[in-house]
Formats: C-alpha cells, structure tokens, sequence
C-alpha cells in the first residue's frame, strides 16, 4: 500500500459526514430511558425487554466507537511506519535534485491558490503590516505578496540567489528600492540560515513556496532562526507541503514536493515556544501555518523617518 492511500483513507475516516457524533447518540439514549422508566405511566411487558434493548445499544455504540478509534490508531502508526523511508527519500531528492534546479525554473514554479484562500490570506497578511515594524519575506518570487507588506519598514527580502530577488526588486521605483533590504542565503547551510539577520528585531516574517522544498529538518532549523529573529509578539506564516492530507503525501511521493507532515511541524514549533495561531488547509496545494512568539509586540517608533542624510 503507498503512504497517499493511507494517509486519504485517514483523511476520510476524519471527516465529520462519516465520523458519527457519539455523545450525541448516547445522550438520546440516556433521555429516553430515563423517561420509560421514570414516567408514571408504565407497561410492565415492555419494561425489561426496553432495558434489555437500553444496554445492548450502549454496549453497540461504545464498541463501535472503540474498534474506529483503533482502526484510525493502526492507520497512524502504519504511516509513521513507511514515512520513515519517504523522510528519507525527501532528503536525497533535496540534495540532488533540488540543488540542481534552475533561478528561471524557481521563479516559474508557482504555486495554485483559489480565490477565497488568496482573499483572507491578503486579509491575514494586513493585520501584520505595521510602518513601527521591520519586516521579511523569504522568496517573494513573481507573486504580488509583496505589495501587502510595503507598509513594514524596513522590509527585508530573503532568498537563496540574487537573481531571484531582481523580479521583485525591479517592481519598485529606485526611491523605494533602497528603503528594501535584500539578503542572500546559503541554502545548504543547515543551522542558523538567517545568521546575517539582527535577532529580535522582526514583527513579521512570511515565506510563502519556499518550504515546500526543503526537508523537514531544514524547516525547523528556519523555524529556530525564526523564533531568534522574532521581537515578542512577532508573527510568522509560512506555505508548506502538508503530507497530513493525501493531495501533500501525493506530491510527495512524486517528488514535486517535500514530505513535511503538519502534525510534525506543529509539535517542534511549541516546543521551542511558538503558539500556533491558524491552521489553513484546503483542497490542492495551499497550506499554511501562522505562529507566534510569546509576548506582545512592541516598538519605540513614533514617526516613519523622513529626514534624508548627506555627505559634509
């Protein structure tokens, strides 16, 4: 069995329209029994037979709820099971193909959103744009993210070659250019890629197609340098390859993608103390995630500077 089928039949299992509200049932129960047997009009014919009839459909129910629990348990541990080697073959695509692609192909490979995901993204991304904050975007590409989060100040543009920050950098007249501040990563380097940049100073990070090419552990080492580079407050979103859904695991396997499970990306970014503020999961290939560093944010600013410095 391949690891997409399992993780869809997971999926499936999960879905509300197939996953039946138990309580819900036992709580129906339980009112009618106790109005058989509490009400003063009783028929004794039909008393033991409803009580006979009360604890078999008790007993059936929290059966039935036992035995899908455990079915949804063996599907999990089998997929922690094959993910293993799909882990791995994420890492030696990553480090010999991946490597090999081109800038002009990076920019190409964009990623499909529908239009009410790209609406309240657009939305998200306004309420942590803030001209008293400094910002960054991790390869902003040839999408128009950039233009949400013009207000952050300075607002830094991160990727791995130069030549992929042109296209955004060119959007700009020369006045505004030189308010960017673009920096280049080594994408190999596999602690602190974000080194070059001053820690705590950033309210705001987003990476958007970025992680969902790299393996897992070079997602958690940005998500550390991402906690680093964050003030107390500061938000992160970033886009990735959910292979907790079967579409991601599918991508996945064909090597289009990195295999990047959600609930794994979830559990390291608490443990090194964000709180994840929004899951975004939908039909195809856009997922994100948005966390926070602990805190609330703040800054000194009381004016954008307008003043322009000259040579004596």
């Amino acid at each position: 069995m391949k690891l997409s089928e399992l993780v869809e039949y997971l999926n499936v299992l999960q879905q509300d329209h197939v996953n039946p509200d138990y309580q819900m049932a036992m709580s129906k129960f339980f009112a009618l029994r106790h109005l058989t047997d509490n009400h003063y009009l009783q028929f004794s014919e039909f008393s033991e037979k409803l009580t006979t009839a009360f604890n078999t459909a008790e007993h059936s129910i929290l059966k039935v709820e036992s035995l899908v629990d455990e079915l949804k348990d063996k599907i999990i541990s089998t997929i922690e099971n094959l993910e293993l080697a799909q882990l791995a073959e994420t890492e030696r695509w990553y480090s010999n193909e991946e490597c090999m692609v081109s800038n002009s192909y990076i920019l190409q490979r964009r990623m499909k959103i529908d239009d009410d995901s790209n609406i309240f993204l657009r939305a998200r991304l306004k309420c942590y744009t803030d001209w008293r904050l400094p910002g960054m975007i991790i390869r902003p590409g040839l999408e128009s993210f950039i233009e949400d989060l013009v207000p952050l100040d300075p607002l830094y543009l991160v990727d791995q070659h130069r030549k992929l920050l042109v296209p955004t950098l060119k959007k700009f007249n020369l006045r505004y250019r030189k308010r960017l501040r673009p920096y280049v990563v080594d994408k190999f380097q596999q602690e602190n890629p974000l080194c070059q940049l001053p820690n705590g100073q950033f309210g705001f990070i987003f990476a958007w197609n970025f992680f969902n090419y790299k393996p897992i552990a070079v997602v958690n080492q940005y998500l550390s340098d991402f906690y680093q580079k964050l003030r107390p407050g500061g938000v992160a979103i970033f886009s990735f390859n959910d292979c907790d859904i079967a579409q991601g695991a599918r991508m996945a396997e064909g090597n289009f993608m990195s295999y990047v499970p959600a609930r794994k990306i979830k559990s390291y970014a608490e443990k090194i103390g964000f709180d994840i503020l929004y899951h975004h999961r939908r039909a195809g290939d856009v997922v994100w995630l948005e966390i926070k560093k602990p805190g609330e944010i703040q800054s000194i600013r009381g004016g954008q500077a307008l003043a322009k410095i000259v040579a004596n």
